[in-house]
C-alpha cells in the first residue's frame, strides 16, 4: 500500500510540474504572443481595442503580420470573414495606410486545403482558397484565403498577439467601402466560423460586449470587450438568437409606437431582426414600414408640423420642419421574445437644425424583417454572449464606457 501511495504521489507532482512549469501554459501576460487558436484554446480576456467613430459607422484599430503593421477594420456584426486590402492588387478602394504586403511577414501563410476552416472557403481552378464577399450595399471584394498573427490592444498597457487568425487577402474590390480613407477592410464579427469571435476557442470565451455613444457626444471612441473582461449586467433584458442561420437575428414579436401595438399582417415579421452594426441605419421590409410611415405621419398631421419634401434622400423619406417647443416626439418598442428594445425619439428621428427626419429606411426583398442597425442603437450596452446563443442589453451613458 505504501509504495502505491507514492508512486501515486509522484505521478501527481509530475503532472503539477507540467501543468505549471509548461510553456503551454494559459497564465496571462502582459507582452503574450498565443499559439496557434484550437477548440480548447481560450482567447485572452486581457484584449481591449477601441471602437471608433466614423460618421455612421465604427472602426477597430488592430495589427497584422510579424512585424506587426496597423490596418483599420470597419466593425461588423453582420459579416462573417475579416479581410483587409493587399498586394497585388487588380482594384483597389483608396485607403491612407500602405497595402498590406504577405511577403513582408515572416508569420504569413495561404490557408491550405487541409486546414480546418477551408470547407467554408471556394476553390480556384489551381485548387487555392479563395473568399468572394458580396454586401447588401452592392460591394464586393475577393481575394486569396490567408492566415495571419493578429495583434490587439490590452487592458494591460500592452498588446496582445494571436496567432493563426484566418482571414481574406483582398486583392479586387468593388464599390466604396467608405468615405473614410483609413479604412484597410471589414472585421467579420457574426457567427459564422470564419468570423474572428467564432475563432476564439472554447464556448465560454466566446461573448463580446460593446456601447456606441451618441453621433453628438465629444466621446469618439469606447472598447470592445471580451470574455471574462465584460463587465456584469444582471440588470440587463435578455432574448435568445434564432439558431438558423449566422446573422445576430432574434424573434420579433410586434412593433409599438407611443404605447399602441401597430396592425400588421399576420407573418409580416416572422424573419426576424438582425443586429447590424456594419449597417449605418435601421432597414424594415417594405411593407412593414409603409405602415410605420403612416402610423407617424397621422401622428405629426395631428400636430400641424410641417412636412418638408425636398430634403437629401439619404436623411430619409418622412422629414418635417422644426416647430418650436415642440416636444412630443413619439418612441417605437421592438418586441422581442422575453424583452423590449425601446428606440427613444433621438435614436428614432435625425435632428439638423430646421428639420427632423424618420432614421429607418423601406428596402424591398429583404431575407429579414428588419436590420437594427448602429444609429438605432446608440447609448445602449449589448452583449453577445454567442457560446450560449443570448443577447442582452440595457440603456447607458455609453459616454461613460471607460477602462
Amino acid at each position: 500500500m505504501a509504495k502505491i501511495l507514492h508512486l501515486l504521489l509522484v505521478l501527481f507532482l509530475s503532472l503539477l510540474q507540467k501543468c505549471v512549469f509548461s510553456d503551454e501554459s494559459q497564465g496571462f501576460s502582459l507582452n503574450l504572443v498565443r499559439r496557434e487558436i484550437t477548440d480548447n484554446d481560450i482567447f485572452p480576456d486581457t484584449i481591449r481595442p477601441r471602437i471608433t467613430r466614423s460618421s455612421y459607422l465604427y472602426t477597430i484599430d488592430a495589427s497584422i503580420g510579424t512585424p506587426p503593421r496597423k490596418r483599420t477594420f470597419i466593425f461588423d456584426t453582420g459579416s462573417e470573414l475579416t479581410w483587409t486590402q493587399c498586394t497585388p492588387c487588380v482594384h483597389c478602394f483608396k485607403q491612407d495606410y500602405p497595402l498590406f504586403d504577405p511577403k513582408t511577414s515572416t508569420s504569413y501563410k495561404r490557408l491550405t486545403p487541409n486546414h480546418a476552416l477551408a470547407r467554408f472557403f471556394q476553390r480556384s481552378n489551381n485548387g487555392e482558397c479563395v473568399f468572394n464577399m458580396m454586401y447588401m450595399s452592392g460591394e464586393s471584394s475577393s481575394g486569396i484565403a490567408s492566415v495571419e498573427t493578429f495583434t490587439f490592444p490590452s487592458n494591460k498597457r500592452g498588446a496582445e498577439s494571436v496567432k493563426g487568425v484566418a482571414f481574406g487577402c483582398s486583392n479586387n474590390h468593388r464599390g466604396e467601402i467608405s468615405s473614410n480613407t483609413a479604412v484597410t477592410g471589414i472585421m467579420g464579427m457574426n457567427r459564422s466560423p470564419l468570423s474572428l469571435i467564432s475563432q476564439m476557442g472554447t464556448k465560454s470565451a466566446r461573448r463580446f460586449s460593446y456601447c456606441l455613444p451618441k453621433l453628438s457626444s465629444p466621446v469618439k471612441s469606447t472598447f470592445l470587450r471580451f470574455g471574462n473582461d465584460i463587465k456584469d449586467r444582471g440588470s440587463f433584458q435578455k432574448t435568445s438568437f434564432l439558431t438558423s442561420g449566422s446573422d445576430y437575428n432574434v424573434r420579433l414579436l410586434a412593433i409599438s409606437i407611443n404605447g399602441r401595438q401597430l396592425s400588421l399582417p399576420w407573418g409580416a415579421l416572422s424573419k426576424g431582426c438582425v443586429l447590424d452594426v456594419g449597417s449605418g441605419a435601421s432597414n424594415i421590409e417594405m411593407g412593414v414600414y409603409n405602415v410605420i410611415f403612416s402610423v407617424l405621419r397621422e401622428y405629426f398631421d395631428r400636430f400641424n408640423l410641417t412636412r418638408v419634401n425636398d430634403i437629401p434622400s439619404p436623411l430619409g423619406d418622412l422629414c418635417y420642419r422644426v416647430q418650436r417647443g415642440f416636444r412630443s416626439y413619439p418612441s417605437m418598442v421592438l418586441h422581442f421574445q422575453g424583452s423590449n428594445f425601446e428606440i427613444g425619439a433621438a435614436n428614432l428621428f435625425r435632428f439638423r437644425d430646421d428639420h427632423f427626419c424618420l432614421g429607418l429606411f423601406g428596402r424591398q426583398g429583404m431575407s429579414m424583417t428588419m436590420i437594427l442597425g448602429a444609429y438605432q442603437q446608440q447609448n445602449v450596452s449589448f452583449v453577445y454572449d454567442v457560446g450560449n446563443g443570448k443577447l442582452l442589453f440595457g440603456k447607458e451613458d455609453c459616454s461613460q464606457d471607460k477602462a
